[in-house]
């Protein structure tokens, strides 16, 4: 008897606590699990009578362009994969990216993409986007595709960042100097320094089936001055790269140096964005050193400075040879990003 009234007594005890809590207080991410970090894969939640038609088709032409900066075989900007929407969130809610279609005659007509952060997980995006019929999903995805991956690798690069700290070498050569603000890996250490120019490395071994193997990252930063918009153009890039790579970029031997590579193996692409009402005009390739073995991946962002009389130009660059680089110069253009965004 004694054992039931303690019992009553615990619960009552209970309920009590629990009736004063005060619920603004609870927070749902707590119970939310973690995203898996893979970045660059995005999950097409779509009925699966059109993964083999012409919208299947357009989604797989648009997310799966391969990245010919990257060695052959050439990477895929995007690893795609379709799930039918009724088994989404009992199978492969914890994905980082879901792009969910909806397509119904009876939508009224067409409505913005909705973003959601942290729906099913914490560190995960996933974008709803209504249509009426197939026909005008393909379009919109014809048009409109540079738009949703340039949100998703914002995505991407925000939660890389979370990574990287402020406190870094970077910011303690250029924020006074450039403005910058950016967030960075602590282990960047500074290469070379000269007029308008600043190379950072970090560098890191990693292993794999056949060893122990070198992994660079470098960020260059060099400046001149504006004049002309048709400075934003891939020759003027190329010349202006060249030219910094043979005075600071110097390789292992003292005659190599950092050359760009345009070909039809390795062409150099461009991409002319807004980020934060800034324009950024990207521009992506292949480097090889003159005279050296070496050889790797680039992405270059070039943008006006605050007052408008000078073009910034901030590289990341990856020297990787034995491991895949999409992952390793996402997390460099994570840096570059921080500069603009």
């Amino acid at each position: 008897m004694q054992l039931l009234i303690r019992n009553i007594t615990l619960i009552f005890s209970l309920v009590i606590m629990l009736t004063n809590c005060n619920l603004n207080e609870y927070d749902s991410s707590i119970y939310k699990p973690k995203a898996k970090k893979d970045f660059g894969s995005v999950l097409f939640s779509l009925p699966k009578k059109y993964w083999h038609t012409t919208l299947g088709s357009e989604l797989k032409k648009q997310f799966e362009k391969v990245n010919k900066s990257t060695p052959l075989p050439y990477e895929e900007q995007f690893n795609i994969d379709f799930i039918v929407p009724e088994n989404l969130v009992n199978n492969l809610k914890n994905k980082s990216c879901i792009i969910v279609i909806k397509i119904d005659p009876k939508q009224p007509g067409f409505r913005n993409p909705i973003y959601i952060n942290d729906l099913w997980a914490n560190g995960q995006l996933v974008i709803e986007l209504n249509f009426k019929s197939e026909k005008r999903a393909v379009s919109y995805f014809y048009y409109n595709c540079q738009d949703v991956m340039q949100r998703i690798n914002s995505f991407y690069f925000e939660l890389i960042q979370m990574s990287y700290q402020k406190n870094n070498i970077i910011n303690s050569y250029l924020q006074e100097e450039l403005g910058f603000n950016i967030v960075a890996p602590k282990e960047m250490k500074l290469n070379n320094e000269g007029n308008n120019f600043w190379w950072f490395s970090q560098l890191e071994m990693k292993k794999d089936q056949n060893g122990t193997h070198e992994i660079q990252k470098g960020i260059v930063v060099y400046t001149y001055p504006y004049y002309s918009e048709s400075q934003f153009s891939i020759n003027y890039h190329k010349e202006k790269r060249d030219s910094i790579g043979l005075h600071f970029l110097k390789g292992r031997e003292s005659n190599s140096y950092m050359s760009t590579r345009n070909d039809v193996i390795a062409p150099i692409e461009s991409l002319a964005m807004k980020i934060n009402d800034k324009y950024v005009f990207k521009t992506t390739g292949a480097w090889r050193m003159v005279n050296d073995k070496m050889g790797g991946t680039y992405v270059n962002y070039a943008f006006l400075s605050h007052d408008r009389t000078e073009i910034i130009n901030m590289e990341g660059y990856v020297y990787a040879p034995n491991f895949k680089k999409s992952k390793l110069i996402r997390e460099v253009e994570a840096i570059l990003y921080s500069a603009v965004q």
